[in-house]
């Protein structure tokens, strides 16, 4: 018996629902099934789609007051900065509208990302990155 691709992702899809539940759906206007042609844009929403989703599950599996090992309290802050960094760069980006930085603007932002890296060595570097990017167009 051949197995088609579309037979081969029905099993594999009822294996994965078997084994971890149907997830929760969030209706965000986005096809979470994947085009021929995939586009940055559209790979984006994908995987903030799951992201939302797996989201929406934690916050229903916490309770008030529950507590965490500290570890997994290190992974939660590190995805809400990780995910506010993605929201405020879009925001100042539409707002602003994108451009290139220019060669001046390059070398600003370097210069502020090592001086913000000697104060708060603990901060992510895309975080650095972003900030320093609009303090350095900010101030040409």
């Amino acid at each position: 018996m051949k197995l088609s691709e579309d037979i081969l992702r029905q099993l594999i899809l009822e294996q994965v629902q078997e084994a971890c539940g149907k997830m929760q759906s969030i209706d965000m206007h986005v096809d979470p099934t994947h085009d021929k042609e995939d586009h940055e844009g559209s790979m984006a929403k994908r995987q903030m789609f799951k992201t939302a989703q797996y989201a929406a599950d934690i916050f229903d599996m916490i309770e008030d007051g529950e507590e965490f090992p500290a570890w997994i309290q290190s992974k939660m802050t590190k995805i809400a900065d990780y995910i506010g960094v993605v929201k405020h760069y879009l925001e100042y980006d539409h707002v602003m509208g994108e451009r290139k930085l220019t060669k001046a603007e390059k070398e600003k932002r370097e210069e502020i990302a090592m001086a913000m890296e000697k104060e708060n060595p603990g901060m992510p570097m895309d975080k650095k990155m972003a900030i320093a990017t609009a303090q350095a167009k900010k101030s040409s």
